[in-house]
């Protein structure tokens, strides 16, 4: 049994306060993530619009959005102009790498992906990574061999876009384990690491509403095999630290390998085919591309 430890950076906030605070926590416990980072500006104030899902607001009743992420977050891209998270945090870029974790990309512009993706064209996907992956060679001189898209939110277009990229894999949908994406009949050949546990933002309050009763909730869930857990710097690298630091050292204590995606994707072997689809998760609004039926 092994855990893949994926840190989504969704936000400025998140980067800015979030990263230094998981960074410390890693390295006390002697843990190395996968941080899949957002690096282009940050206009989360337009995420707004989706305040009309079912769902929207209770999750960000449950989850104190308000605190978790706070005011100005909530206004860039709207009332505030949006910060551009890998200039402002390029530093962070480079010591991400130093400490030995994987730097990763979590999309150029986090809401027009996660909001706008079925209507972007291929070329326009292709600016937003060519933007990302600029940001970060920018920065880091490190090419990264990951992609996470934000809100996972895929189409056959972003999935043609992705495998031209040569990446070592992606971590797109929600999952049971590692596949190669099948959608609308088209076969693509980039290896798919899903988050296979549900997440914070989306346990919190539902599951338990202390730290204990839903660190042992989690720990009910992990299956033999790979579980890929997706943290988030927002809430696990804030307020939500306890909660995190808990549960990896019971991980640890049980003698859980707690380990980097590129990690597991270069053990994958004879992965099967599967059919990516949307469908919805327990404890979020909206729908997520979801790891379907094998096929051959």
């Amino acid at each position: 049994m092994e855990l893949g430890l994926k840190v989504d950076v969704c936000t400025y906030t998140g980067m800015r306060h979030g990263v230094p605070n998981l960074l410390r926590l890693l390295d006390r416990l002697a843990v190395r993530a996968s941080f899949f980072v957002a690096v282009g500006p940050d206009h989360s104030g337009r995420a707004i619009r989706r305040v009309f899902r079912p769902g929207f607001l209770e999750k960000m009743r449950r989850t104190q959005a308000v605190s978790t992420y706070g005011w100005q977050t909530m206004l860039y891209g709207t009332l505030l102009p949006g910060p551009h998270i890998g200039r402002r945090c390029a530093g962070l870029l480079r010591e991400i790498v130093a400490t030995g974790h994987e730097l990763a990309v979590h999309g150029y512009n986090h809401v027009r992906w996660q909001d706008c993706l079925p209507r972007l064209s291929a070329e326009e996907i292709d600016r937003e990574l060519a933007r990302a992956w600029e940001t970060v060679f920018d920065a880091t001189g490190v090419r990264p061999r990951a992609f996470g898209a934000p809100g996972w939110q895929c189409t056959p277009v972003s999935f043609e876009c992705e495998d031209r990229l040569g990446l070592g894999y992606h971590s797109d949908t929600r999952g049971r384990g590692p596949y190669y994406p099948v959608a609308n009949g088209t076969a693509f050949r980039t290896l798919e690491i899903p988050t296979t546990l549900l997440t914070l933002d989306e346990t919190w309050g539902r599951v338990g509403d202390d730290a204990e009763s839903v660190q042992r909730w989690y720990l009910r869930q992990l299956q033999p095999g790979v579980n890929v857990y997706t943290a988030h710097a927002e809430m696990e690298g804030r307020s939500f630290l306890p909660f995190l630091q808990g549960w990896l050292e019971k991980l640890l204590s049980d003698g859980v390998a707690v380990r980097r995606l590129d990690e597991i994707a270069e053990q994958v072997r004879n992965a099967p085919r599967a059919v990516v689809q949307n469908g919805s998760v327990p404890g979020r609004a909206g729908t997520v591309a979801i790891q379907g039926e094998d096929v051959d």
